[in-house]
């Protein structure tokens, strides 16, 4: 059973309680007898709450379909607009000169969930008219492209590139896979005249999306893996007659990057998610289960109005909050495909999760915070909540009931690295968005989470 844990402490100090000082009460501790309150009482609840469409502003593309006893049956595919190149060789090389072209889907080596080796082949549509905006992972690519819009198609599995004979001096060998599908000539040929005709008409994403307004990508046979995407381009290959320093005649091969998928134009995956009934059942039997990228969130009481109250309710005026921390414990659940738990958690109040993805926030740790989970510990640790606390401390009962309505839900997290003068690497985190990421799932054992709040005061003589 849980205790609530008084240490006295006699200190004798020389200035350093300074460092335990809050700007918000008003006033210092002495140095005299200071009382520790440490208290792990208090409990959490919850319910998994069904999660049906996400913002999938990420440059993360999926692309396949999976069926999954634990887990369900999920099917992805995309549509992408394209942020133009603002430099291509119009002096050195010619139209003429153009042999190919290609559109490179770039996958990390061993970023898929599912059979390796499954064949499938995928279908490239040029979109037909400008996407538009707001789109979420249920947007339908309907009406945006037709039958006679495919412009390419190619077979692909996990275990090599679909193209073998494909090169770019670009591309870390060993490190990714490519599905390369080529795509009629005559688009390369346009886009060059294009830039050739007026290059600042390549400055604006949206004067290039009358251009070309984008792709739907989506497999046309095939299913048991699903593959993660993390940059697509278009690839333009030339060739040209030269020669060599003893005067003899060469062909020379030579690639250019025409344009990419970027943040700056719109990227979507079009999700449709069925969870399996085993995870329904148990989600009807009260277990709490996170699941992405649909699927379910949790939502959760958070007992910051019972920490609230009773810091509130100790009479001693010299009082600093020193911690609030939260140990959330989860477990996998076993599937045949060994999809894992999300790698990190967004805790967020729910009255504010929509409009955290919608205004690309980072977690402030005032009204929401993320976690990564401990394989060795099995547990997310949100261990900076301390501001929480103090933003509350004179709030009325309606505001410490919306802070207590919290959402756990499933991100993926971009961080960049800063290095030092050393060259050590400070990483810094630099987007959260809901998991598209690969499909995860994992239980919350909130029977066995650990809420602890920490202050001090003195003692009252």
């Amino acid at each position: 059973m849980k205790k609530a844990v008084y240490l006295l402490l006699s200190i004798i100090i020389a200035g350093g309680i300074s460092s335990c000082v809050d700007d918000t009460i008003g006033t210092s501790l002495s140095n005299n007898d200071l009382h520790i309150v440490s208290d792990s009482t208090f409990t959490v609840s919850g319910v998994s709450e069904r999660n049906e469409v996400i913002l999938t502003r990420t440059m993360t593309q999926l692309l396949g379909a999976i069926n999954v006893k634990n887990f369900g049956e999920l099917k992805s595919d995309f549509v992408c607009q394209f942020l133009p190149s603002t430099s291509i060789d119009t002096t050195n090389l010619t139209v003429d000169m153009i042999e190919s072209i290609n559109l490179i889907m770039r996958s990390p080596i061993g970023a898929y969930t599912g059979d390796s080796i499954m064949p499938m082949r995928v279908n490239v549509y040029q979109l037909e008219k400008q996407l538009s905006t707001p789109i979420n992972s249920n947007f339908s690519p309907e009406g945006y492209y037709s039958d006679n819009s495919l412009i390419g198609s190619t077979a692909y599995t996990a275990t090599f590139s679909s193209s073998p004979s494909f090169t770019h001096s670009t591309m870390e060998k060993g490190t990714y896979r490519n599905i390369v599908t080529p795509l009629p000539k005559e688009l390369a040929v346009k886009i060059f005249n294009e830039y050739k005709k007026d290059p600042n008409s390549f400055t604006s994403p949206n004067k290039f999306n009358e251009l070309f307004p984008g792709i739907y990508v989506a497999n046309s046979y095939g299913s048991g893996r699903i593959t993660k995407i993390d940059k697509t381009f278009l690839l333009v290959n030339y060739k040209r007659h030269s020669k060599t320093e003893a005067g003899n005649d060469t062909i020379v091969r030579d690639s250019s990057s025409y344009a990419t998928a970027a943040p700056e134009v719109i990227t979507n995956n079009n999700i449709t998610m069925k969870v399996d009934e085993n995870i329904v059942n148990k989600v009807n039997q009260g277990e709490v289960i996170i699941q992405a990228p649909l699927g379910y969130n949790a939502r959760i009481k958070f007992p910051i109005d019972e920490i609230v109250r009773k810091y509130n309710s100790d009479k001693d005026q010299l009082k600093v909050i020193n911690a609030l921390s939260f140990t959330l414990p989860a477990e996998v659940i076993k599937n045949d495909y060994d999809i894992y738990i999300p790698q990190y958690i967004l805790l967020v109040k729910t009255s504010e999760k929509d409009k955290f993805f919608a205004n690309n926030k980072i977690p402030d740790n005032i009204t929401s915070f993320y976690a990564e989970f401990n394989v060795t510990t099995k547990t997310y640790e949100f261990s900076d909540m301390r501001q929480f606390v103090l933003n509350l401390i004179d709030a009325t009962d309606d505001e410490l009931a919306d802070a207590a309505d919290m959402t756990i839900i499933p991100i993926d997290v971009t961080k960049e690295a800063n290095y030092d003068y050393l060259g050590q690497a400070n990483y810094i985190t630099t987007g959260i968005t809901p998991a598209v990421s690969g499909p995860m799932i994992g239980k919350l054992k909130l029977d066995d989470v650990k809420v602890k709040f920490t202050y001090s005061k003195k003692t009252n003589n």
